[in-house]
């Protein structure tokens, strides 16, 4: 989920299919080739699914009012914690995020298997108290668009509880394209029913002003994700190989017709990171679980 959606679904048809020889779950089409970098610690993590997740990841400053609309009552917005990592972050507003990402080359050594690559989209809302003690945040992302032909990433997240729309991605194998002018950009659209979704994102690099250091970066995509509290996903992004060091602040636009929102929406001068990481997952859910 800020990380890979596979899951339970994954499991269970590896259980069943389980032999010496290499599993790869097909893609319902011909898939493409990525430029991504191909995945080199899954060996080092057997038990785990593993791969690398590249993209570009937007911090949108929201009014606080707006988030907690948008966010399910129950959910406290645990402002402290954003504030102690962002001293500066505007008053009464609040950091949604907003990712269009690629997943590459997923692999899960200890059944043999490796898995296909697929696109997603989302917004999503992070440093959230659920269980009322105020100490661990999570992050809700309860909808998301996925690459169409990815039957296996679609069914884990619908699994996992989230909403998921069947979706066509430009760049289709890539994490984002850029243009001759330097701009980047990525988008992904769904059709199906009666309102279309979509998402774009566009950027430009923005070495002059980083508001929000790599550091928070980390913190924000490695909260445990939840789309109900029955059970979290905890996904892990790696920042500290060689795919992270070429990480590029950016800055630029997010335009989506997606929920939690009820009417299209743009946000413009939005900063965040582009940036490749290795990431790890384990293959079944669990317990959302709060720390000390």
């Amino acid at each position: 989920m800020t990380y890979t959606l596979v899951l339970h679904i994954v499991i269970l048809s590896l259980i069943q299919a389980a032999s010496p020889f290499q599993h790869i779950l097909p893609l319902s089409q011909d898939s493409c080739v990525s430029q991504d970098f191909p995945n080199q610690h899954a060996q080092q993590y057997p038990t785990l699914v593993s791969g690398n997740l590249n993209g570009t990841t937007l911090i949108v400053p929201i009014p606080l009012d707006t988030a907690r609309q948008a966010i399910p009552n129950g959910y406290r917005i645990i402002e402290e914690a954003y504030r102690t990592l962002l001293p500066t972050f505007p008053d009464g507003m609040y950091p949604m995020m907003a990712q269009i990402l690629h997943d590459h080359d997923l692999q899960l050594p200890s059944y043999n298997a490796s898995l296909p690559d697929f696109s997603r989209a989302s917004l999503e809302f992070p440093f959230l108290d659920i269980f009322g003690g105020g100490h661990t945040s999570f992050r809700w992302a309860a909808t998301f668009m996925i690459s169409a032909e990815n039957d296996i990433a679609i069914e884990g997240a619908r699994g996992y509880g989230a909403d998921v729309y069947p979706s066509t991605f430009d760049p289709p194998c890539d994490s984002y394209r850029t243009l001759l002018s330097g701009t980047t950009y990525a988008r992904g659209w769904s059709n199906n029913g009666a309102r279309s979704r979509f998402m774009a994102i566009e950027t430009v690099l923005s070495w002059e002003n980083v508001p929000y250091p790599i550091d928070f970066i980390k913190n924000v995509t490695n909260q445990p994700v939840f789309a109900n509290t029955q059970a979290c996903d905890h996904y892990m992004r790696l920042f500290n190989t060689t795919l992270s060091s070429f990480a590029e602040p950016v800055v630029g636009s997010v335009s989506a017709n997606l929920e939690p929102f009820s009417q299209p929406q743009k946000w413009s001068d939005v900063y965040g990171w582009r940036l490749a990481t290795p990431f790890l997952e384990p293959p079944v859910l669990s317990e959302c679980q709060a720390t000390a």
